[in-house]
């Protein structure tokens, strides 16, 4: 009877560390998948653009973008990853808010819209993929949860927001409104005087705040 030892599985984390070569060269793929898929996709449209059109796009082979995403929704999937943590500073400031006003909520969506619009491309994908793709539909639903138990957690006026579920959908639904203003403002390209529409979205998260503040003191 044999006595050799039996092959175990290969720990690819270990691997990984040991070759710091092979693991930047798997990372330098996946970027050119995302990048590619990007450029694919605001150029066809998600729902026409094909995992081959995104292989000739990056010029990676189908079995290297099998090694990464077994899907085009899980590739759509990664470039959320990469996008939505671009706004996560810009939210954290605005939990922050311990006593905001017209004039600080202004500067914060002037801000915010600039944001939209270095990335207008990388928004239209997105929202063209949420139309079809349920999965990624709550991926992106979640992460405004996310945004939610963040104002409960660094602003002690908002901390009903927490358990509260009638809070958490006013919440909800005035951060869906500065979503599609922004978008409609930037991706879409409104008529609309950039300026007023700052003030209009500034002036509505005032609202916001100074009800759910108020709500808050009362309980």
């Amino acid at each position: 009877m044999s006595t050799k030892e039996p092959v175990l599985p290969i720990d690819l984390e270990r691997q990984n560390r040991a070759n710091p070569r092979q693991r930047a060269q798997r990372a330098a793929t996946r970027e050119k998948l995302i990048e590619g898929a990007v450029r694919i996709f605001a150029e066809k449209g998600y729902a026409n653009a094909t995992v081959d059109d995104v292989l000739r796009e990056a010029g990676v082979s189908r079995a290297s973008f099998y090694a990464h995403f077994p899907s085009k929704v899980a590739l759509i999937s990664a470039v959320a990853d990469t996008f939505v943590p671009l706004w996560q500073p810009m939210y954290e400031e605005l939990a922050g808010m311990q006593a905001p006003d017209q004039v600080r909520l202004e500067d914060w969506c002037r801000r915010n819209v600039a944001l939209y619009r270095q990335n207008e491309t990388t928004c239209l994908i997105l929202t063209q993929a949420t139309a079809i793709e349920p999965d990624l539909y709550w991926k992106i639903a979640g992460f405004q949860n996310v945004l939610i138990d963040m104002l409960a957690r660094k602003n002690a006026a908002l901390a009903h927001l927490e358990a509260d579920e009638a809070g958490r959908h006013r919440a909800a639904f005035a951060l869906s409104q500065l979503d599609q203003a922004c978008y409609f403002l930037t991706v879409r390209r409104s008529q609309q005087d950039p300026e007023a529409a700052i003030v209009a979205m500034a002036a509505q998260l005032l609202h916001f705040f100074e009800n759910e503040m108020a709500r808050g003191a009362s309980l």
